[in-house]
C-alpha cells in the first residue's frame, strides 16, 4: 500500500465518523476518534503485528471501516453490545475497533475457554449479536455475523459513539458481573497512561493477557490509542515472546515478573523492554529489586478495576521502595477518598475503605441492582458526583524524605485486613518474609536466648538464604504440597530454619516435641538436629539439618517452576496436635495467612517491635513478626523474674503466654508501658499471673 493510498483510507474512516457538516468528529472524547487521529497522522505506522501478518494504521482503518459498515447493516449502533469470539489475532483487533466505529460496545470472548463459560459470559452481557468466524466455536442463542462472509460495504457515514455511550464490557462469569465502560472513561484512562509511560510511535506493546479480562483490553488500548504497535504474543512462554518480538512495553503481574527476573539469561531476554507495568502490591518490592538487576526498564506499579476503566493509581518503583510498594498516586481527574464505615474521611495514616471518584468511573453493571450499592453518591463531592466502593482497605502515608504522599494497600474489606488474595500461590505465607529479607537483609530476624548457654542470632538475609538451600534439598527428596514433614527440633534458630524450609518446599510442617510418632498418616520425613538423634527414631527418613551439606544448593529465591506441583492456598501449611487432643488440626496456607494478618491488623506491629516467643504452641508467634520486619526472641517459658530481665535486656514490646491450668478460652489484648501488646491464652488465673509479671517488669 502506497503512502497516498493509506492516506485516502485513513481519511475515509475519519470522514465516516464526522458530523453532518463535515467539520468536526462527532465527539473527540471517544476511543474511535483518537484511533482515527492516529491513523490520519501516521497511516504507514505499524499498528498490529501478528507473526507474519501486519497491518499499518491505514490498513487497519480500512478494514475497520468496511466491517463497521456491515455491523451497522445488522443493527449495531450506540447502546448495543457485540460479543466478539475470535482467537487473539490481528483480525480480533479489526473486529473490536469495527464495533467501536459502528457505535457499539464490544465484549471479548475466548474461543479456547470452555463452552459453558462462554455461554455464561454472553448471558450476562446480552449482546445484540455475536461476531465470529465460520470455523470458530461460539455460544448459541444469539444472532451471528461471520467476519469471513461479509461483502465489502462503504456506507455514507457511520453513526459513531458519543463519549457517554458504552465502549466495552468486562464480564466476570464467576461473580456474575458485567461491567459497562463508557468511552469518556476509557479515553481518559488511555490519555493518562500515555502521559504516565510516554508510550507512542516507535513503541511496541505485548498483547498476552487473558482475553476475557480488563488487562487484555488495556494492552490493546495502550498501543492503538497512542500510535504504538500492538504485538500479538507468539508464545505462551513470556520470555520467548519478549525476546522474539523485541517489544518495548509490557504488562505483567507479580508472579510473571518474578519468573522473568529469575531467568539465568534474563538480561539478554528482557533487553528490549523500556516500560513495564506491574501489579502485585507489597509483594512487588523484592521482585522489583530483582528486575532492576537484569533490566533497565522503568517499572510502574499500577492498580485498577474494570469499574474504574482500568488502572486508577500508579507508582514508579525505585530502589527507595525497600519494604512496601504503595498503590501510588491518583490518575488524572481521579479523586481517591479514604472513608470510614460512616462514609466520613479518615485522618492520614488511619485505615479506611478506598473509594474512587472522577471521570474514569464505569457506567455500572448490566442488569444488576448492585450498581446502586457499589456506585454511591459522593458525600463530599458536587451534586450527581458518583464514587465506586473498591472494597480495598488502605491508608494515606504522609510524605517523607524519599517519597510523596501516596496510598498504601492494607487489605480487603471482605477478607481480613492485610490479606493478600487475588489467586496468589501457596507461598503467600512466606511472600512478605521474603520481601522483608530482600529489603533488610542485615537486620536481626531471630535471637535464641536460652536459659543458660550462648545466645545465637540470625539476620533476615541469612535466614532467607539458609531456608532456600534447605528447601531445595527437601524438594530434591520429593517434598511438595500435601507432604507432611515432622519437625522435631528444640526451640532454636534451627527450628525456624526448618519450619520455613518446609513451607518453601511446599510441605506441611508437623511440629513435634516427643520421641513418639504422632498419629499422622504417612509422614514424608522428619527433620531434627544431631543433639536429638538419640532420643528416638521414626520409621521414616530422618535428616539432621545441622549435619546435612547444603553448600551445593543455590541460596537465591526459589522459582515457582522448581516445585514439582504448584503450591495452592488450600494446601496444608501446618498440622498441629494440641495437648490432650485425639486428632490433628490442619491449617492451610490461606487460613494461616488470615490468622496472622488479622492479628497484625489488631496490633499493628512494625519493624521496631521485638517479640518474645515463649509458647511452643503459638506458631503465629514467629510467622507474624518475620513478615513485617520485627525481631523474634526465642526462649523457654521464663519465670516472672527472668521475664522482667528479658524485657529490660532486649526491649521486648510484644509476647505470647502459654495457657495456665486450663485449655485456652480465647485471645485478649493487654497493653502496658513495658509490653506494648500481649497475646493472652488462658484463664483468669493466667491473667492474675500476668499482672504479677507486669508489676515486676515495670519500673
Amino acid at each position: 500500500m502506497s503512502h497516498t493510498d493509506s492516506m485516502t483510507t485513513a481519511a475515509t474512516l475519519a470522514a465516516l465518523l464526522r458530523d453532518l457538516d463535515g467539520e468536526q468528529p462527532r465527539d473527540p472524547a471517544t476511543l474511535i476518534a483518537t484511533f482515527t487521529t492516529c491513523a490520519d497522522r501516521e497511516p504507514d505506522a505499524l499498528a498490529v503485528r501478528d507473526g507474519e501478518s501486519a497491518f499499518t494504521y491505514g490498513e487497519l482503518g480500512q478494514r475497520v471501516g468496511a466491517l463497521a459498515a456491515a455491523l451497522v447493516e445488522h443493527g449495531v449502533g450506540p447502546e448495543t453490545t457485540v460479543a466478539v469470539s475470535l482467537p487473539r489475532s490481528a483480525e480480533l483487533v479489526v473486529a473490536a475497533y469495527a464495533v467501536l466505529a459502528a457505535g457499539g460496545a464490544f465484549v471479548l470472548l475466548d474461543p479456547a475457554t470452555p463452552d459453558d463459560l462462554q455461554q455464561r459470559t454472553v448471558t450476562l452481557a446480552s449482546p445484540t449479536l455475536i461476531l465470529t468466524a465460520a470455523a470458530t466455536a461460539h455460544p448459541a442463542g444469539f444472532p451471528v455475523l461471520y467476519t469471513d462472509a461479509i461483502a465489502d460495504l462503504t456506507p455514507d457515514e457511520l453513526p459513531g459513539p458519543g463519549a457517554d455511550n458504552p465502549a466495552y464490557l468486562v464480564v466476570d462469569a464467576n461473580s456474575s458481573t458485567a461491567v459497562v465502560v463508557g468511552h469518556r472513561a476509557a479515553q481518559a484512562n488511555s490519555n493518562w497512561r500515555q502521559r504516565l509511560c510516554g508510550i507512542g510511535a516507535g513503541d511496541s506493546v505485548l498483547w498476552h493477557a487473558p482475553l476475557t479480562g480488563q488487562a487484555a483490553v488495556g494492552e490493546m488500548l495502550l498501543a492503538l490509542q497512542t500510535g504504538a504497535t500492538l504485538v500479538v504474543s507468539p508464545s505462551r512462554v513470556l520470555a520467548d515472546a519478549i525476546s522474539e518480538t523485541g517489544v518495548t512495553a509490557a504488562c505483567f503481574d507479580h508472579e510473571e515478573l518474578a519468573e522473568l527476573a529469575a531467568l539465568p539469561d534474563a538480561e539478554a531476554r528482557l533487553d528490549s523492554l523500556r516500560i513495564v507495568l506491574g501489579s502485585g502490591g507489597s509483594h512487588l518490592a523484592k521482585t522489583a529489586a530483582a528486575l532492576r538487576a537484569v533490566s533497565g526498564a522503568t517499572l510502574w506499579h499500577v492498580y485498577g478495576r474494570p469499574e474504574t476503566a482500568g488502572e486508577f493509581v500508579a507508582h514508579e518503583v525505585t530502589g527507595a521502595d525497600l519494604d512496601v510498594v504503595p498503590f501510588g498516586s491518583a490518575a488524572d481527574d481521579v479523586e481517591l477518598l479514604i472513608l470510614d464505615e460512616h462514609l466520613c474521611p479518615v485522618a492520614d495514616g488511619e485505615i479506611g475503605e478506598l473509594y474512587v471518584s472522577g471521570v474514569q468511573l464505569a457506567r455500572g453493571y448490566v442488569g444488576r441492582q448492585a450498581t446502586a450499592a457499589t456506585f454511591l453518591a459522593n458525600p463530599i463531592g458536587p451534586v450527581d458526583d458518583r464514587m465506586f466502593a473498591t472494597g480495598d482497605l488502605v491508608r494515606r502515608r504522609p510524605p517523607g524524605d524519599a517519597w510523596a504522599a501516596e496510598i498504601e494497600f492494607v487489605g480487603r474489606v471482605d477478607d481480613g485486613p492485610y490479606t493478600q488474595s487475588a489467586g496468589l500461590p501457596g507461598e503467600l505465607l512466606l511472600d512478605e518474609f521474603e520481601a522483608q529479607a530482600a529489603a533488610t537483609p542485615f537486620d536481626p530476624a531471630v535471637v535464641h536466648a536460652p536459659n543458660g548457654g550462648p545466645t545465637s542470632i540470625i539476620t533476615y538475609g541469612d535466614l532467607d538464604r539458609r531456608t532456600n538451600q534447605l528447601a531445595r534439598h527437601l524438594i530434591a527428596l520429593g517434598i511438595g504440597p500435601e507432604s507432611p514433614v515432622l519437625v522435631n527440633i528444640p526451640r532454636s534458630v534451627e527450628l525456624i530454619v526448618a519450619t520455613y524450609a518446609v513451607l518453601k518446599a511446599g510441605g506441611a510442617v508437623v511440629p513435634v516435641d516427643t520421641a513418639l510418632l504422632p498419629p499422622i498418616t504417612d509422614p514424608a520425613l522428619a527433620l531434627t538436629v544431631a543433639a536429638r538423634e538419640h532420643l528416638g527414631s521414626y520409621d521414616i527418613p530422618t535428616i539432621a539439618i545441622d549435619r546435612v551439606t547444603l553448600s551445593t544448593y543455590p541460596s537465591e529465591p526459589i522459582a515457582r517452576t522448581e516445585h514439582r506441583t504448584a503450591i495452592l492456598p488450600q494446601h496444608p501449611a501446618l498440622v498441629l496436635f494440641p495437648p490432650g487432643a485425639t486428632h490433628s488440626v490442619t491449617i492451610s496456607h490461606a487460613a494461616a495467612v488470615h490468622r496472622v494478618t488479622a492479628m497484625q491488623a489488631r496490633h499493628n506491629l512494625t519493624t521496631l517491635d521485638v517479640h518474645l516467643h515463649q509458647s511452643h504452641t503459638a506458631w503465629h508467634g514467629y510467622l507474624l513478626p518475620l513478615r513485617i520486619g520485627a525481631t523474634v526472641i526465642l526462649t523457654e517459658p521464663p519465670d516472672p523474674t527472668r521475664l522482667a530481665t528479658l524485657v529490660t535486656s532486649y526491649g521486648i514490646t510484644t509476647t505470647d503466654f502459654p495457657p495456665f491450668h486450663a485449655p485456652p478460652t480465647g485471645e485478649g489484648l493487654y497493653r502496658t508501658s513495658a509490653l506494648a501488646h500481649t497475646e493472652i491464652e488462658g484463664t483468669p488465673q493466667a491473667l492474675a499471673h500476668l499482672g504479677t509479671v507486669i508489676r515486676k517488669a515495670t519500673p
